[in-house]
């Protein structure tokens, strides 16, 4: 999260801060992927739909970091990889269902996070997520 920062007196907020960051993170990177894949999907130049919408209001930092990765597709350079995305996701899920709290759009976007670790690129960038989308070699 790049600094350090006080979040209370209380052992373990700031483990529940990263809980909520690492949600955001996962539903950020499956949402860009799946948005650009859109895209290829309605005739579109994935990297022309990147440079149009990265600066508006549909712009986020995970879209403007793993979208370029994700238009280098096999040659993308590993920075975090697939693997990484699946553990914290599932830490997330653990500690909403320890709450009692809904999370559906983590739910989708664990479900896509595994189906890519489940067809070989749990080691790959997690920039890949958006292999999983048949409309990804357009």
């Amino acid at each position: 999260m790049g600094a350090a920062r006080v979040v209370g007196a209380e052992i373990g907020r700031g483990q529940s801060v990263k809980v909520v960051n690492q949600h955001l993170c996962s539903v950020h990177l499956v949402a860009a992927a799946e948005a650009l894949a859109l895209g290829a999907s309605l005739g579109l130049d994935r990297a022309e739909v990147l440079d149009l919408v990265a600066g508006g209001a549909a712009g986020s930092w995970m879209l403007s970091d793993r979208a370029p990765r994700m238009l280098q597709g096999e040659d993308a350079p590993v920075l975090s990889s697939i693997g990484i995305f699946v553990k914290d996701s599932g830490l997330v899920a653990d500690a909403a269902a320890s709450a009692g709290a809904e999370v559906p759009v983590l739910v989708a976007a664990r479900e896509r996070l595994l189906r890519a670790a489940d067809a070989g690129l749990e080691r790959r960038d997690d920039s890949s997520v958006i292999e999983t989308y048949p409309s990804a070699a357009h």
